[in-house]
C-alpha cells in the first residue's frame, strides 16, 4: 500500500488559476490545457507518486537517479545532502523526500515549465543510466498522458515565433528557401522542446533524418546526456550529414512522427 502524502491532496486549483494572471501568456496557455485536460503535469505525477518513492528509494536507484538529476539540472547537490542526512532514514523515507522535492518542481504555475521538468523526470527514469524497468515503464507512462493530453490544446505562439519556417541568414548554400542550415539548431531544438519530444529517441529521430549507425554510434559515446545528443544529431542533420536529403521543417515533423510521437509531430511548425 502506498504511504498517504495528506498536503498533496490539498491542491488548490482555484488559488494557482488566481496566480497565473501575473502573466498574460502563462495564463492563456495553463487555461487551454485545463480546458482540454482538466489534468495538470502535477496530477500526472501525483497519480504515480506512490509507485514512483518505493522505487528511488533502494539503492542503486536512489544513486542513479540522484546523479541523473543532477545532470539534467534538475537537483542540486545541496538538496541530495539534505535528504542523505535525514535522521531514521530507510528506503521508503529517502524515497519520499526525493519525490517530494520533484513534485515540488513540478507543481508551479508555469504550465509550460511544468510540462517540461515532468519530460526531464521520465527521461531521467527511461535512461540507460538508471536501468530500472519499473521506473521506465513509469516514465513511459506519464509522458504518453501528458502527451495524450496535450495533444488537442493549442500550441503557445511564442513555439512558432520562436520557430517559424523562414530560416535565419544562411551560413551554406541552400537550393531551397525554406531550408534551414547550420546556424539554426537552437531554433530547432526549441521547437522540438515546445513540441515536448522525449529526447531520449533522439536515435531514431536521427535515423529518420538520414544520419547513419555508424555517425549516431559515435555521437553516443560523447559521455553526455540525451539532450546533448539530441542536440548532436540536430546538429549533423543540418550539415547535411550521411544520406540527408533535406533540412525543412516538413522534413523534420514526419521524422518525429516515424518516431511514434504523434503528439510532438502536430505540434512542429
Amino acid at each position: 500500500m502506498p504511504i498517504p502524502v495528506p498536503h498533496l491532496l490539498s491542491f488548490d486549483l482555484s488559488f494557482s488559476c488566481v496566480l497565473i494572471f501575473n502573466s498574460v501568456d502563462i495564463k492563456v496557455n495553463l487555461i487551454c490545457f485545463l480546458m482540454c485536460t482538466g489534468e495538470t503535469p502535477a496530477d500526472i505525477f501525483r497519480e504515480k507518486y506512490g509507485d514512483i518513492f518505493p522505487l528511488i528509494g533502494k539503492e542503486p536507484n536512489f544513486t542513479n537517479v540522484t546523479g541523473n538529476l543532477f545532470a539534467n539540472k534538475l537537483i542540486t547537490p545541496g538538496e541530495i545532502g539534505r535528504i542523505k542526512t535525514q535522521h531514521n532514514l530507510d528506503d521508503n523515507k529517502r524515497g519520499d523526500a526525493l519525490a517530494m522535492n520533484l513534485f515540488e518542481k513540478i507543481d508551479v504555475d508555469d504550465n509550460d515549465k511544468s510540462a517540461q521538468c515532468l519530460l526531464k523526470i521520465c527521461d531521467v527514469f527511461e535512461s540507460k543510466k538508471v536501468d530500472n524497468e519499473e521506473l521506465k515503464k513509469l516514465g513511459s507512462g506519464m509522458r504518453e498522458k501528458l502527451l495524450s493530453t496535450t495533444a488537442t490544446s493549442q500550441v503557445p505562439t511564442d513555439a512558432i515565433s520562436s520557430a517559424p519556417p523562414q530560416p535565419s541568414e544562411p551560413t551554406t548554400t541552400q537550393t531551397n528557401p525554406n531550408e534551414l542550415n547550420v546556424g539554426d539548431v537552437e531554433k530547432v531544438l526549441n521547437a522540438l522542446n515546445k513540441a515536448m519530444f522525449g529526447p531520449t529517441k533522439w536515435r531514431s529521430l536521427g535515423l529518420s533524418l538520414g544520419l547513419i549507425a555508424p555517425t549516431l554510434d559515435t555521437i553516443g559515446k560523447t559521455n553526455g546526456d540525451s539532450e546533448d545528443y539530441l542536440e548532436k544529431t540536430i546538429q549533423k542533420w543540418l550539415q547535411r550529414k550521411d544520406q540527408v536529403k533535406g533540412t525543412t521543417w516538413k522534413i523534420l515533423k514526419e521524422a518525429v512522427a516515424s518516431t511514434g510521437d504523434n503528439a510532438a509531430a502536430g505540434k512542429i511548425p
